[in-house]
């Protein structure tokens, strides 16, 4: 009784013992195997991580520019209280009203020059501080200036109205007719594409509530909202159109990089989406070729009396060790990944990336399973004959 039960013991003892053997000195390869099995992972995560940067790229560059910004453009029709609440809706960053004044800057330093002044709600500074700011994903908070500059008297200027003073947010201009200026912040305004005559412009932030009306309801959002054209109406005072001259006019900041971009699709249909499967099999084989390499080991150990649930188990511990060894030797390549976006994004493209190791240990395990599956004792002569 003693006997029969110490064997189950012994037989697992002498399995683990003869898997470190194998594995300290060399007999499964274990040190190539995991070398090329990092080289597969690092090869195949690094071109669906290469693919995924470009979409992000793409899209921090489209949104950068203007291309998820949409302008409702209605003389004297816009309700500036109502465009300010679209930040209500989902994906919408920033929302606001904007007129032109009559009244223009004249500042004492260049009294022959004068800068064009426009009366904007508080939600419309936010969508001027971001008007250079991609996605985020880099980023990782909105511009914080903009929700700053909205609790603050004074006029944002762009930064070519500012450069002929180098002014900067804080600063005091004296203008000419005596007063002083008070510089609440300072917006870019690149010559890409987008909507002109903001370049060289003063901006002060008024009441959002105002008895006045607009004439623009400005709105940034990302990702795109669903009909967000017809929800960008609701910014109106709701008044019938005078004329067809008057009619509301929906169209996008800047069209330079493309009327629309779907950056969801583009990540969905990604040519490297694929790659896990790449993995599971490029990985299946590996381990295949790395067992039946070993036929003429394992039929020799059958024919020696050892089970076949054993040699499984202890070849698999051999392939499991060795196929961690090389998710450690890639994982500089993840790791890399998750600190240089630190962002939620990051996350999500660490959990993308992930599913390549995955499946390649998912992979070599099932090849190395296969490959003990296929070993018979009966051709222990046949594999003697061919190695």
């Amino acid at each position: 009784m003693n006997e029969t039960s110490h064997r189950p013991r012994m037989r697992l003892a002498g399995m683990l013992g003869e898997a470190w053997r194998d594995l300290i000195t060399g007999t499964s390869h274990a040190c190539a195997l995991a070398v090329g099995l990092a080289c597969l992972i690092v090869l195949l995560a690094g071109a669906d991580w290469l693919t995924i940067s470009g979409i992000q790229k793409q899209t921090d560059e489209y949104v950068a520019s203007g291309g998820s910004t949409w302008i409702l453009e209605y003389p004297n029709h816009i309700d500036g209280a109502a465009c300010d609440r679209l930040t209500s809706l989902d994906g919408v960053e920033a929302a606001g009203a904007v007129r032109q004044s009559e009244n223009k800057l004249v500042f004492a330093a260049l009294p022959s020059t004068s800068v064009p002044l426009y009366e904007i709600t508080p939600g419309a500074t936010e969508v001027f501080m971001l008007s250079t700011t991609g996605t985020q994903w880099k980023n990782g908070t909105p511009h914080e200036s903009g929700s700053v500059s909205q609790n603050r008297e004074g006029v944002l200027l762009s930064s070519e109205a500012a450069k002929p003073f180098q002014a900067q947010s804080g600063q005091s201009l004296a203008l000419k007719d005596g007063r002083s200026l008070d510089v609440v912040d300072v917006f870019d305004w690149p010559d890409d594409g987008r909507k002109s005559g903001f370049s060289y412009a003063a901006l002060t932030p008024i009441p959002a509530d105002s008895s006045a009306t607009f004439s623009q309801c400005w709105v940034r959002a990302w990702p795109q909202t669903k009909n967000l054209e017809s929800l960008l109406r609701l910014a109106s005072d709701g008044t019938a159109n005078a004329t067809a001259a008057e009619r509301p006019q929906i169209y996008k900041l800047n069209t330079a990089k493309g009327s629309e971009l779907d950056s969801t699709v583009l990540f969905v249909s990604r040519l490297t989406a694929y790659v896990p499967w790449i993995a599971l099999a490029a990985a299946l084989a590996l381990g295949f070729i790395a067992t039946r390499t070993r036929k003429l080991e394992m039929a020799s150990a059958l024919h020696c009396g050892v089970p076949k649930t054993v040699l499984l188990t202890q070849i698999m511990l051999e392939t499991i060790t060795w196929s961690i060894a090389g998710i450690l030797l890639a994982s500089p390549l993840l790791a890399w990944v998750w600190l240089d976006d630190n962002t939620a994004e990051a996350a999500a493209l660490t959990d993308t990336l992930l599913r390549v190791p995955i499946a390649a240990v998912l992979g070599v395990l099932l090849g190395a399973f296969l490959g003990v599956s296929l070993t018979r004792e009966s051709h222990l002569l046949k594999y003697f004959k061919n190695r």
